[in-house]
């Protein structure tokens, strides 16, 4: 898997399983100052059967030098679950981002650009042709993070939680 500046980026496996479900929980009460919940964050409850046992799934995990963990992508097929986007996608052939945290001490280096990069690749391998996510307004760069990744806004929700979807097609 590609490294920069000393960083590398593999996929999750069982015996790091629990490390790397415990990095995007803490990452969850430092970006949204809440909890875990498990009719939101079910997936890292169980984390093995999601991304280790369900093909076309993975979670992406960026190591320093000194092995730890400063950031993680899931990619896992898109579900249709998001109602207001009924009809947009082929539940067969998209993927979707989620969890894209990066150690604050690590951010502004290009692990995100790095994760996305490789998230990218396990897509077409997996045989996905379009990347969906959801981020939100409120969360600092977030959007224009993903826009640089050559994502497209696919739908603005606007309202209280500032809910945008975007899309990338696959070449």
């Amino acid at each position: 898997m590609p490294t920069s500046a000393g960083i590398v980026v593999r996929s999750a496996a069982g015996d790091n399983a629990q490390e790397v479900a415990e990095f995007a929980i803490r990452s969850i009460k430092e970006v949204y100052g809440r909890e875990i919940r498990p009719d939101w964050d079910r997936d890292l409850l169980e984390f093995q059967k999601v991304y280790l046992e369900t093909p076309g799934n993975t979670f992406l995990t960026a190591y320093a030098e000194d092995d730890k963990i400063v950031g993680a992508l899931a990619v896992r097929r898109y579900d249709g679950r998001i109602r207001i986007l009924d009809g947009f996608y082929d539940l067969k052939a998209t993927a979707e981002l989620s969890r894209c945290y990066v150690d604050r001490k690590y951010r502004r280096r290009g692990i995100g650009s790095l994760l996305v990069k490789e998230a990218e690749q396990f897509s077409r391998g997996a045989g996905y042709k379009v990347i969906y996510l959801h981020t939100h307004m409120y969360l600092p760069g977030a959007f224009e993070f993903w826009h640089s990744q050559g994502f497209k806004l696919r739908l603005d929700e606007g309202g209280p939680q500032q809910t945008v979807h975007m899309e990338k097609f696959l070449p």
